[in-house]
């Protein structure tokens, strides 16, 4: 609970910086990415957005530990330490999750981590395969309840035609809710053209799950999510875990005007989330 708590605001409502991409980062960067600029690029990030976010989501190859020793991460700011090893998006049907080489929820734990993250290729479309994740879910659950560090999973589905969407993700939540996991980070279950459908799907999810829920962004553009994310707060979701939706205008500027980006639009796009989840998510402790 009190891993939790340093993720989250005063109000107990999530508003959570996601910058723990790694294959998926370099892939919108301009030009032939080195490992020193993607953790430079983190760290501006880190810098502009400040104790304006609740927390972080961080991997340990390019932010985790130059965000500490650099004082980029404030201490008020609690974070999220990703397990999962890169390579997932190669096909990730391919098998179970593996984790980092090298790290593990331990690791979190000793360098100070207020939470473990999982990312969770699944589809109950797929049943030996979730199989095999819900295993890994039972796992890294347990692994964490020995720590007393909390779990929040995402579990993603990779292209989800509209209209089956409520569905996917509604069926996701009922088969991983109960495992153990302490958040879970969910795509958005409405029909992205069927707007008049999204309470329904959002109050769906609700009912389905048993632990905190908050929304990514899944890459969809500022405008969707702020959309998204205003009918989740209404049915139950207690918050956002924010990335390219925010950070894109950054990721797209020249490295000379990068900074004034995030000063400007960036924050501008994280300050209007954070207030729209103070005034009507739910806070994580009534669930």
């Amino acid at each position: 609970m009190r891993g939790l708590d340093t993720l989250a605001t005063d109000e107990g409502v999530f508003c959570v910086l996601a910058i723990d991409h790694r294959d998926s980062l370099r892939a919108v960067l301009p030009g032939e990415v080195t490992d020193a600029e993607i953790t430079d690029f983190k760290l501006q990030l880190l810098r502009g957005v400040g104790s304006r976010a609740s927390g972080t989501m961080l991997e340990p190859e390019y932010s985790i530990p130059h965000a500490i020793e650099s004082g980029a991460l404030a201490g008020s700011v609690g974070f999220m330490a990703a397990l999962e090893a890169q390579g997932y998006l190669q096909d990730p049907w391919a098998g179970p999750t593996q984790m980092l080489p090298g790290f593990s929820a331990l690791a979190a734990k000793k360098v100070g981590a207020s939470a473990a993250k999982l990312l969770l290729p699944y589809h109950p479309d797929r049943p030996e395969h979730a199989e095999q994740q819900r295993a890994v879910v039972a796992e890294t659950a347990g692994l964490c309840a020995e720590l007393d560090l909390a779990l929040l999973v995402e579990p993603v589905a990779f292209g989800m035609a509209g209209p089956d969407r409520s569905r996917i993700v509604v069926e996701t939540v009922q088969q991983l809710t109960g495992l153990g996991i302490d958040v879970l980070k969910l795509e958005f279950p409405g029909d992205p053209a069927s707007p008049e459908g999204w309470a329904d799907a959002c109050a769906a999810v609700d009912a389905a799950a048993a632990e905190p829920w908050v929304l990514l962004s899944s890459g969809v553009t500022f405008e969707e999510y702020e959309a998204q994310l205003a009918v989740a707060f209404a049915n139950g979701c207690s918050g956002f875990t924010g990335g390219r939706a925010i950070w894109r205008p950054a990721s797209d500027a020249p490295e000379t005007i990068r900074a004034d980006v995030i000063a400007g639009e960036v924050v501008d796009r994280f300050e209007t989330l954070r207030s729209l989840a103070i005034s009507t998510a739910q806070p994580w402790r009534e669930r």
